[in-house]
């Protein structure tokens, strides 16, 4: 690390240009997305301008969180870019400091940012998240379909203008398009219990539900009834069936491990959470790769042009990021690749090219 002052003095000029940037590519997106809200609150029923605030405000830490890593890449190019053109990155290369000392304090609120984020900022923004969709599902009404996991199965809850349905699966099976060891109750539009079902298992065909040797209960029955096939009126596929599990964005850190233990017992795919949950980890390594590639980008000597060719290579480097980001997460997604590892191709791939172009720095 640099002496203390100067250590202090990079620190500073790190926060104050990520700072900043964060604090103006924030308001854009916000005020995107608030404008956003106001044309969905002008569609449904009771919309209005507080309905669309509410929703940008539950909506915002989610959307800005987003923007960190590139916030961090182009803040701590602006930095050192404003250090190497006034020539105090020389003064410091000739004090006898290495490129590595210089970098040491930008570095360092890099991945305590990524710790901040993962542990506090997350589970927050997750949470706010889930209720702007609670949110957004009730203002739409219409059909309501949620679907939670829980330690004894699947849990799903359908409305619709005939009444409610409650549905328990033990297990899904993806390949085959079937709930197994079914239990439905079914109630009508005054929440008045009709009947319940019970099945060994259910398969999902167009838009009913049927079920196998169910065995049918209502209130008056003496006995139960036995039927070889019951078919449930439903709007759910196999394919909005998993959609409308909760998202991976709306679920933290913390949460992560154990929803994915209880799917994988139920039987959902969990690709996406996977994916979510090493994402979430190899943040503090990402942050730090932005401020490396930062470095490698800014560190030599100012040329007559070079503040066009930095703005260019920064743009294509920021592009190139996302893309190699993409295309790793639709490689893990489509199981070609384990999810840990599509998850943290991004940030070692980027560490590694920028700890490369360092080395050649150093060295002249």
């Amino acid at each position: 690390m640099p002496p203390i002052t100067l250590f202090r003095y990079i620190l500073g000029r790190t926060v104050v240009a990520v700072g900043g940037l964060f604090s103006v590519l924030a308001a854009l997106v916000i005020l995107v997305d608030l404008i956003e809200n106001m044309r969905f609150a002008g569609k449904v029923a009771d919309g209005d301008f507080n309905l669309a605030l509410a929703m940008t405000l539950l909506r915002a830490p989610s959307l800005v969180q987003a923007l960190i890593p590139f916030v961090f890449l182009f803040g701590s190019i602006w930095m050192f870019h404003q250090l190497n053109k006034r020539s105090e990155i020389s003064v410091m290369r000739s004090a006898g400091l290495s490129v590595w000392r210089l970098i040491g304090p930008s570095a360092l609120i890099a991945a305590l940012s990524g710790f901040f984020i993962i542990t506090v900022i997350d589970p927050l923004s997750a949470h706010f998240l889930s209720q702007a969709e609670s949110l957004k599902s009730r203002m739409e009404g219409g059909d309501r379909n949620l679907v939670s996991i829980f330690g004894d199965g699947i849990w799903l809850r359908q409305t619709d203008e005939a009444g409610q349905l409650i549905i328990n699966a033990a297990n899904y099976d993806d390949a085959r398009a079937a709930l197994e060891k079914v239990t439905i109750w079914r109630f009508d539009t005054d929440h008045t219990f009709i009947e319940r079902l019970d099945a060994s298992a259910a398969f999902l065909s167009g838009r009913t539900l049927e079920l196998h040797d169910a065995r049918l209960r209502a209130p008056g029955m003496e006995n139960e009834q036995f039927t070889p096939i019951y078919a449930v009126r439903t709007p759910l596929t196999s394919a909005n069936l998993r959609e409308r599990v909760a998202p991976p964005e709306t679920l933290s850190l913390w949460s992560l491990p154990r929803f994915i233990l209880l799917a994988e017992t139920a039987g959902v795919p969990t690709v996406r959470y996977n994916i979510r949950f090493h994402d979430l980890c190899s943040t503090p390594l990402k942050l730090l790769a932005m401020v490396l590639i930062a470095a490698a980008f800014s560190m030599r000597p100012t040329r007559a042009g070079g503040a066009f060719k930095l703005a260019v290579g920064s743009i294509l480097a920021g592009f190139a990021l996302f893309i190699v980001s993409e295309i790793s997460t639709a490689i893990g997604e489509s199981g070609l690749a384990p999810a840990a590892l599509s998850a943290w191709i991004p940030a070692i791939v980027a560490s590694l090219a920028a700890i490369t172009v360092l080395l050649h720095v150093e060295d002249g």
